[in-house]
C-alpha cells in the first residue's frame, strides 16, 4: 500500500496543478551599455540547470533560450572585455514570452592580473551618468510591491528619502522634504506633464493613479537628490520613465478586469519575421463597483491610452514612436436636504474635466561604434476645466470657482554620447520647450459676489536647456562624474549655470563610498506667474518676473555589499534652498505650496530653506523566491519666509519607516505569492486656526503666526498582496487582491462646519480593497 501511495501521490498532485504545457522562450539583446551597440557572440547562460543550458548573440546581440518551463530563472549575461551580469528571479509564463534588454560595461583594466565577478545589483541606475542618490525599479517591483496598486509613485514611497505626503489616498510624494510639486517626471528622456489621473487637484504633483500602466514600463530609474547634469529644472526628484518594446517576434495579448476598470493590451511584431513591432494598452474606469466602499457618492471615471512602435532603421538605428493620453471626468452634487449640510463640500455642485496628454518620435543612432546620437521631437498637453457652485440655503446656485488652464509644450531633445574607452564617456545636449498658455482663473472673493479674476494669460515662451556631462573611469574601482547645466527663462529672463559632480569609489570589495554636489534650480506653475491683481485702479501682473528657486544639494554615502542579493545603505545629505519666492512680510512661501486655485500674492525672490536627513537601506533582493526591503528615512525641513523667521515646512514629517516583505511558492506549474508592508510615518503639519477670523468668514482661517507648529499623531499603514499565477497550456491567469490601507488607517484635517459655528477635525481613512483578474493569451 505504501509503495502505490508513493506513486499515485505525485500523479494526483500533477492532476491539481497541471496539464500539458508548451515550452516557454526567454528572448532579448545584449548591448553596450554606454553605446547601446549590440554585442555579437555575448554568452547567455540559464544557471542551476543540469545539464547547463545556454546560447550566444547573432550578429545584431539578439539572443532567443526556448524549451523552459514555467517559472523562475537565473541568468548569467558574459561577454569578453565587458563585466558580467546576473539577472535573477526572471519570470517565465504561460501567455507572453519574455523579452529582455541586457547592458553591459566595458571593463577597465588596472592590473595584469583580472579576475571578473559577475555583477548582481538590480536596483543599479540604468543611467550610467547617476552614481549616488537614485535606484532602479522593474515593472515586477509596482506589480509586487504591497501597496503599490501597479502605481510608479506609490511603489516608490518604500524607498529611502520618499514619503507620502498628502494623505492615504493621493499618491503625492514627499522627497527629501521638498513638496511634491518639485518632482519632475519624464519619459522617453523629456519632461512631461504630471501623468495622473486626477493629477494636481488635491496637491501639486500628486493624483490618484499614474495613467500608463505597468503593462508597458521597460525597468526605470527614480532619483532623489544632487542630479547630473543632463536634469535641469528639478529641486526634489526625478521619475526617469521609460516604456520598452514590443516582443518583435510574437503577438501576445493581456485583458484585465477589476474594481478599478479594465485594461486591454497587445503588442507584437507589425508584420512576421520583421524587427518592427507594437505595444499598446488600455484602460476605463468608472470606479462603480468601489462606490460602494468609498466615503462619497460622487461620480468619477477615467481612460488612458499608451502606446510605443518601434521601427529599425538600418543596422544601428531605431525609431520609436510613443505616447500617453488620459481623460478625467467627475461630477459634485450637493446634499438635497440642508439638514444634512455641515461643511462647504455638502453645498458643492461642480463638474471637473481634465485631459493629459504626451507624443513623441524618438530617434537613435550608432555612428561608427562609439557615438550614439540620439534625439527626441514630443508635444504634451495638460488641461483643466473645472465649475464650481454653493448652493445657498435658499436653494439658488451661485458661481464660485471657475478654471480653464490649457498648457501645451513643444519639446526637441538631443544628444551626443561618445565613448572614447572603458575608461571616459561624454554626453553633450541640448532641450529647447516652446510652452504655450492660456490661463484664466476666476473665483468669488466672498460667497454671493461676482467672480473675479485670479490669473490671467496667454501666450508662448520658450525654456531652454544645454547641459555637459563626462564619465571618467580612472580606475576599476573609481568613477567620477562631472559636468555644467545651463538654463534660460524666457518668461522671467533669466539665465543659469549650475556645476555638478558625483564620485563613486570601491574602497574595498563589497565596501563602496559616494559623494555628489549639485546647483539646481526650478520655476514655479506657470498660473503663479500670472496672478493678476488690482492696484490703483489697474490690473497688474507683480510676479512676471520672479526668479526660480534654487538649492545647492550636498550628498555623501556608504554602501555594504553583504551577500551576492543583500545590500546596506547609509546615505546623508544637505539641501540649501536660496532665491525662494515668499510674501513680503508674511511666513508664505512657495514651497508650503499645496493647492490653492485661489492663490493671488505678489512673491520676491528673498526666502530660504534647509532639507537635512539621513538614510537607510537595507535590502535583498528577489531571489529564490523571496525579498524584503527595510528602510528608514530621518528628516528635518526647515524654511526662511519673507518676515524672516524659520519655521518648519508642510512637509517636515520627521521620519518615515518601511518594512515589506515577500514570498513566492511554487505550486507545480503555478505560483502563489504573499507580500506584506508596514509603514510608520511622522504626523502631518498643521498650523493652528484662528477661530475667531474662521468664524466671520465661515471658512477655515490658519494663523500664520504660527504656521505649520502643530502636526498631527504619527500614521501606521499596512498594506497587503496576494497573488495567483496559474499556467494553462495555452494561457496564463493572474489573480490579485490588494489591500490598501489594511487596518483602516485614518489621517485629519480641518473643515468649518456650519452648523456648529466652529473648526472641527474629521479624520477619513478607510481600507482601500482591489480585487482583479488578468488573462495572458
Amino acid at each position: 500500500m505504501g509503495t502505490v501511495a508513493r506513486w499515485l501521490l505525485p500523479v494526483v498532485l500533477a492532476g491539481l496543478f497541471a496539464e500539458t504545457l508548451l515550452a516557454q522562450t526567454i528572448r532579448g539583446r545584449v548591448v553596450d551599455r554606454d553605446t547601446g551597440q549590440p554585442l555579437p557572440g555575448a554568452h547567455v547562460v540559464v544557471l542551476h540547470t543540469d545539464p547547463l543550458r545556454g546560447t550566444t548573440t547573432d550578429g545584431e546581440g539578439w539572443f532567443v533560450l526556448g524549451g523552459l518551463a514555467p517559472g523562475r530563472y537565473d541568468l548569467r549575461v558574459s561577454f569578453l572585455g565587458y563585466e558580467p551580469v546576473v539577472l535573477s528571479g526572471v519570470l517565465v509564463s504561460v501567455g507572453q514570452e519574455t523579452v529582455l534588454e541586457v547592458a553591459l560595461k566595458e571593463q577597465v583594466i588596472s592590473g595584469a592580473a583580472v579576475v571578473v565577478t559577475p555583477s548582481v545589483e538590480p536596483a543599479r541606475p540604468l543611467n550610467d551618468f547617476v552614481l549616488l542618490s537614485a535606484r532602479s525599479f522593474s515593472v515586477e517591483e509596482t506589480r509586487r510591491y504591497a501597496g503599490g496598486l501597479d502605481d510608479p509613485a506609490r511603489m516608490a514611497a518604500v524607498f529611502a528619502g520618499i514619503t507620502s505626503g498628502a494623505g492615504i489616498q493621493d499618491n503625492a510624494l514627499i522627497i527629501r522634504g521638498n513638496a511634491p510639486k518639485g518632482v519632475q517626471w519624464r519619459l522617453e528622456g523629456v519632461e512631461i506633464p504630471n501623468p495622473n489621473h486626477f493629477a494636481d487637484q488635491v496637491v501639486l504633483g500628486g493624483g490618484g493613479l499614474t495613467l500608463f500602466s505597468s503593462q508597458l514600463l521597460a525597468d526605470s530609474d527614480v532619483l532623489t537628490g544632487a542630479f547630473p547634469a543632463e536634469y535641469g529644472n528639478v529641486l526634489a526628484g526625478v521619475f526617469d520613465m521609460r516604456f520598452r518594446r514590443g516582443n518583435a517576434a510574437r503577438r501576445s495579448y493581456a485583458f484585465q478586469i477589476g474594481l478599478i476598470g479594465i485594461d486591454l493590451s497587445s503588442e507584437g511584431p507589425f508584420v512576421q519575421g520583421r524587427a518592427s513591432s507594437y505595444l499598446f494598452n488600455y484602460r476605463y474606469s468608472t470606479l462603480a463597483l468601489l462606490l460602494p466602499l468609498l466615503p462619497t457618492d460622487d461620480v468619477a471615471r477615467f481612460q488612458d491610452l499608451s502606446f510605443k512602435l518601434s521601427f529599425p532603421l538600418g543596422r544601428h538605428g531605431w525609431l520609436d514612436v510613443w505616447g500617453i493620453g488620459g481623460l478625467d471626468r467627475q461630477t459634485f452634487t450637493p446634499e438635497a436636504d440642508t439638514a444634512d449640510w455641515q461643511y462647504r463640500r455638502d453645498r458643492v455642485q461642480g463638474r471637473l474635466a481634465l485631459d493629459i496628454g504626451a507624443m513623441g518620435l524618438s530617434f537613435r543612432q550608432l555612428l561608427r561604434d562609439r557615438t550614439l546620437w540620439h534625439t527626441t521631437l514630443a508635444l504634451t498637453l495638460h488641461h483643466t476645466h473645472l465649475d464650481e457652485r454653493l448652493k445657498g440655503w435658499d436653494g439658488t446656485l451661485r458661481e464660485d470657482l471657475q478654471v480653464r488652464s490649457t498648457e501645451d509644450r513643444l519639446i526637441v531633445r538631443s544628444y551626443v554620447q561618445h565613448k572614447f574607452g572603458a575608461r571616459h564617456t561624454a554626453q553633450v545636449g541640448v532641450v529647447a520647450q516652446w510652452p504655450g498658455y492660456d490661463l484664466h482663473l476666476r473665483a468669488a472673493p466672498h460667497e454671493g459676489q461676482p467672480l473675479a479674476t485670479i490669473a490671467s494669460g496667454a501666450g508662448r515662451s520658450q525654456l531652454l536647456q544645454a547641459y555637459a556631462q563626462s564619465l571618467l573611469r580612472p580606475s576599476a574601482r573609481v568613477t567620477v562624474n562631472v559636468g555644467l547645466h545651463l538654463m534660460h527663462v524666457a518668461l522671467t529672463r533669466h539665465t543659469l549655470l549650475e556645476p555638478r559632480m558625483g564620485v563613486r569609489w570601491t574602497v574595498a570589495d563589497g565596501h563602496v563610498l559616494h559623494a555628489g554636489y549639485g546647483l539646481h534650480s526650478q520655476i514655479e506653475p506657470l498660473r503663479i506667474y500670472f496672478v493678476t491683481r488690482t492696484e490703483a485702479g489697474q490690473q497688474v501682473q507683480p510676479n512676471r518676473r520672479l526668479g526660480p528657486a534654487r538649492a545647492h544639494h550636498l550628498v555623501a554615502g556608504y554602501e555594504r555589499h553583504l551577500s551576492t542579493h543583500t545590500r546596506l545603505r547609509l546615505e546623508g545629505y544637505v539641501q540649501e534652498l536660496f532665491e525662494v519666492p515668499v510674501v513680503p512680510g508674511s511666513p508664505i512661501s512657495t514651497l508650503n505650496l499645496e493647492q490653492d486655485w485661489t492663490f493671488q500674492e505678489t512673491l520676491v525672490n528673498e526666502g530660504a530653506g534647509r532639507n537635512t536627513g539621513i538614510e537607510l537601506t537595507l535590502e535583498r533582493f528577489f531571489s529564490q523566491g523571496s525579498y524584503y526591503l527595510i528602510t528608514a528615512s530621518l528628516f528635518r525641513a526647515r524654511y526662511r519666509g519673507g518676515d524672516g523667521r524659520w519655521r518648519p515646512t508642510r512637509w517636515d514629517r520627521g521620519y518615515t519607516i518601511n518594512a515589506l516583505w515577500g514570498r513566492e511558492w511554487t505550486l507545480g506549474r503555478n505560483l502563489l505569492g504573499l507580500n506584506l508592508r508596514g509603514s510608520l510615518l511622522g504626523g502631518r503639519r498643521w498650523s493652528p486656526v484662528d477661530p475667531i477670523a474662521s468664524a466671520q468668514q465661515q471658512d477655515v482661517v490658519e494663523d500664520l503666526r504660527r504656521a505649520f507648529a502643530e502636526r498631527e499623531p504619527d500614521l501606521w499603514l499596512v498594506d497587503l498582496t496576494i497573488t495567483y499565477r496559474r499556467n494553462h497550456r495555452r494561457h496564463a491567469e493572474v489573480w490579485a487582491l490588494q489591500i490598501k490601507n489594511l487596518l483602516g488607517a485614518r489621517e485629519t484635517y480641518r473643515a468649518y462646519n456650519m452648523r456648529t459655528g466652529r473648526v472641527e477635525a474629521v479624520r477619513e481613512g478607510f481600507p482601500l480593497p482591489v480585487l482583479s483578474f488578468k488573462l495572458l493569451l
